[in-house]
């Protein structure tokens, strides 16, 4: 069994980092930390061509892209994922699980986080929410609703007020 905590690099230190290492901890569980590129994300990076000064940053200071030569494969956006993963957790935790491992994944957000749920059959997915008022709900979706209505395992939701 683990812990899969899905983070989106926007925010350092990580809530959900923090509650899914101390969940994996204390189940003496493997820890898994997701990070999704989005579809288009790397659409716009592999159409680009040769840019060595293109890139998404993240709150990490990780760049999606950076200078893969001529083009920006798959493997390349998935392995830029996991490095997102796993500077979103190295600079959150002063001492990272043993047992961590990250993945990178590219496409729809929610599918892919789950895909990764299916993989590892877990005891929890930890995501992140922000608090919105309804309209902001309906108007922009909300992918932890997704999480909480589709997860096939226990969700723990860590809200944030931004």
């Amino acid at each position: 069994m683990a812990i899969v905590a899905a983070v989106d690099g926007e925010q350092i230190p990580d809530r959900v980092v923090e509650v899914g290492a101390d969940l994996a901890t204390q189940y003496d569980e493997e820890f898994v930390v997701v990070h999704v590129m989005p579809q288009d994300t790397y659409e716009t990076r592999a159409s680009s061509g040769k840019t060595a000064d293109f890139g998404f940053p993240t709150a990490s200071g990780t760049e999606y892209g950076g200078d893969h030569g001529d083009s920006y494969s798959i493997d390349q956006a998935r392995r830029d994922a996991g490095g997102v993963a796993r500077d979103v957790t190295t600079q959150t935790l002063a001492d990272a699980p043993s047992n961590v491992s990250y993945v990178g994944r590219v496409g729809e957000v929610v599918s892919e986080v789950l895909g990764v749920v299916d993989d590892h059959d877990p005891s929890f997915l930890v995501v992140g929410g922000r608090k919105r008022t309804p309209v902001g709900k309906a108007v922009f979706g909300s992918a932890t609703q997704s999480f909480l209505l589709n997860a096939s395992v226990p969700v723990v939701t860590v809200m944030t007020e931004e």
